[in-house]
């Protein structure tokens, strides 16, 4: 119920730059900037097309987008799920990159949890992908073997499990034989609990989580593409799906603060703390909805709806500008301006920050 007020100046040159507005009842953690990083992000392997997208699977149900934005995840999606299917092997795994003859094991049960996902929520997947990719799997996940020395290897078969399951093909022989392995890694149990939530047997996820060793989320597996939030979200998806909700609206604000912050993350942390955070918000009802308006350099514009955020580029750019935002809910709106721009020629900012280079001719 307050009204506050956000004067700026645009940034860059005329006709380069741009402003919008991000209105939300969730914990602020820079979404729109950390969905363009992955959307913008340049390059092509399996993790990074697969990272790209997998957040926006979720979006249009917690974010109130403008019908261009909706279009635009849609054809993203669409996209990488036919070039997804470009990287699977005649085996039914998909290699690192395109036109390699080796299946990558982390990359096969990621890109296909995102096509599951996908699927479910009523996209097309290519004929034939899903059958291979499932025959694949549980094949692999037979054939695992526990190799303490071997980069953490447990997750990656608890996380191969775990997608078998989300896809109703559940290998429950080798969930088993993973459950009774012993010295496995804090990691490897929380996705296996997870897998065993996912077909109904919650008694058995909760007692693997009572048997973990003092939490700590810092290990880093590099093959794995783990790092300490990375690993916080996975912990996240887990707990959401117990409806353990003290320990997942611990982790969610651990992880809003994080994306938050300046700090450089990594494409699989960035979309999995999105997707992490998205399930949370939806399994939770995190959001009261937004009934608020604004005024932008005097353009009105009404908000009232029943989704956690609201995002839209703002019109009519000035030099200087005025944001006026009136919250007519009782609960807490929090509210970022995004000012992008490219400066002029020879005014560029220069930046460093622990790296130098020498180049020598």
């Amino acid at each position: 119920n307050e009204v506050k007020e956000i004067d700026f100046t645009a940034f860059g040159t005329n006709g380069t730059n741009t402003a919008s507005v991000e209105l939300s009842t969730l914990p602020p953690m820079n979404f729109t900037k950390r969905m363009g990083y992955l959307i913008q992000y340049p390059h092509g392997c399996v993790e990074q097309t697969t990272s790209s997208a997998f957040p926006q699977l979720f979006l249009s149900e917690i974010f109130e987008l403008p019908a261009d934005k909706n279009q635009s995840i849609e054809r993203n999606i669409k996209a990488t799920i036919q070039r997804l299917s470009n990287f699977q092997l005649s085996n039914g795994g998909l290699s690192y990159w395109q036109g390699s003859g080796n299946a990558n094991s982390w990359g096969t049960s990621y890109a296909g949890h995102f096509m599951i996902e996908a699927a479910k929520k009523g996209y097309v997947l290519p004929i034939g992908f899903r059958s291979k990719w499932i025959e694949y799997q549980k094949q692999e996940s037979r054939n695992w073997r526990n190799n303490s020395r071997y980069y953490n290897n447990a997750l990656t078969q608890a996380y191969r499990l775990y997608t078998l399951s989300l896809a109703n093909s559940p290998d429950l022989a080798s969930m088993n034989r993973l459950r009774e392995t012993n010295s496995i890694s804090n990691e490897a149990k929380m996705r296996l609990a997870a897998a065993y939530a996912l077909i109904g047997k919650k008694s058995i996820a909760k007692s693997i989580l009572n048997s973990l060793s003092s939490q700590n989320y810092s290990k880093r597996y590099y093959y794995n593409y783990g790092s300490e939030t990375r690993n916080k979200a996975m912990a996240l998806e887990t707990y959401t799906l117990l409806n353990e909700e003290t320990k997942a609206i611990k982790l969610a604000k651990e992880i809003a603060k994080t994306l938050s912050s300046e700090s450089w993350m990594s494409t699989q942390t960035t979309s999995y703390s999105l997707l992490a955070i998205s399930q949370y918000a939806l399994q939770n009802g995190e959001s009261s909805g937004i009934n608020a308006s604004y005024s932008f350099n005097n353009n009105a514009e009404k908000i009232n709806t029943s989704k956690a955020l609201f995002a839209k580029d703002l019109i009519g750019l000035q030099q200087e500008n005025q944001l006026k935002i009136s919250n007519k809910n009782k609960g807490v709106l929090y509210v970022r301006v995004f000012n992008k721009g490219i400066l002029p020629v020879g005014e560029e900012k220069v930046v460093q920050k622990n790296l130098e280079a020498t180049v020598v001719y």
